[in-house]
């Protein structure tokens, strides 16, 4: 592997409150990268942003070298009503559409465009595997992720690599669904959900912020990515491992049925569907994850 040295080290980062935002600010910032978060609240010394309005103010920011997309309606929070998937599709296409006009109309544009995606492209594809060749799905998260990508490639600047994250299940105590899942398997009440046939594709937040860097580095790495770990497991699988990293029993599953009647169009497309996603372009540029098992992962997440 040829490592490229990114010379320009201006990162300006949205959603930095999020899981993966609040974690790689810090983490690029410590690797001599100097970092800006656009924030919402109006501010006179800090870069802020109105996506209602598309206007962007950097208050004596430079113009940022790199940009790092990440803000979007939590697409978990609450049951997806027709109002719930608007304001969750706005979120992300407005943001992303006021970025990719302030790239295309900068006279110094940055030389990486990262916009988060996700492995929701890909929907319920059972047991077959994936990777970043194959089709989009027919959900709504994978209509949703494909819009999204299409937007920020719309960015025109020839001297602007554009990166599109598919993200899966990122793994961290603090936050995210794992954080969701440790009360009931502390208690000894988790358990499978649906079947726990479902392919689960996840990443550990640390090999998560690893793999953002190595793309800022190697340069020849565009468009869609997978960030996941290359060994996928079932939701069975996640459950018991879990269950005996906790030391735990794994005796009370979730019903399909239950999670339907709970959760709805959500609860189907994030809970019960199957997606078996491979990083292929990671692992054929060289990029080596420091947390591939999941018992690993949870090991040191939970020690």
């Amino acid at each position: 592997m040829t490592e490229q040295v990114h010379s320009k080290k201006n990162v300006l980062i949205t959603g930095a409150s999020g899981l993966i935002g609040s974690a790689l600010a810090p983490f690029l910032s410590g690797r001599g990268y100097t970092v800006h978060l656009l924030q919402r609240t109006p501010s006179k010394t800090a870069p802020y942003w109105n996506i209602e309005q598309q206007e962007i103010h950097l208050n004596g920011a430079p113009e940022p070298d790199i940009i790092i997309h990440l803000a979007g309606l939590n697409i978990g929070a609450s049951r997806w009503t027709k109002a719930v998937k608007q304001k969750i599709v706005d979120s992300r296409i407005h943001s992303t559409q006021l970025l990719v006009d302030h790239i295309n109309s900068s006279k110094t544009p940055p030389s990486l465009f990262i916009c988060a995606s996700a492995i929701g492209f890909y929907g319920d594809k059972g047991q077959q595997t994936v990777d970043e060749a194959s089709p989009v799905g027919n959900h709504f998260v994978s209509q949703l992720a494909e819009k999204w990508e299409r937007v920020s490639q719309q960015v025109k600047q020839p001297n602007t690599r554009v990166v599109n994250l598919r993200t899966g299940i990122v793994l961290n105590k603090k936050g995210g669904a794992l954080a969701k899942m440790l009360t009931p398997f502390k208690m000894g009440v988790g358990g499978r959900i649906g079947s726990g046939k479902q392919m689960m594709s996840w990443i550990d937040l640390q090999d998560e912020l690893n793999a953002i860097l190595f793309i800022i580095k190697e340069q020849q790495l565009t468009g869609p990515i997978n960030l996941v770990s290359p060994v996928a497991v079932s939701n069975q699988t996640f459950s018991s491992t879990l269950a005996k990293v906790l030391k735990r029993p794994c005796l009370f599953p979730l019903p399909a049925p239950v999670v339907k009647l709970i959760f709805a169009q959500m609860g189907e497309e994030l809970l019960l569907s199957s997606t078996h996603v491979q990083p292929t372009k990671l692992l054929q540029a060289g990029f080596k994850f420091e947390y591939a098992s999941l018992e690993k992962s949870l090991k040191q997440q939970l020690a």
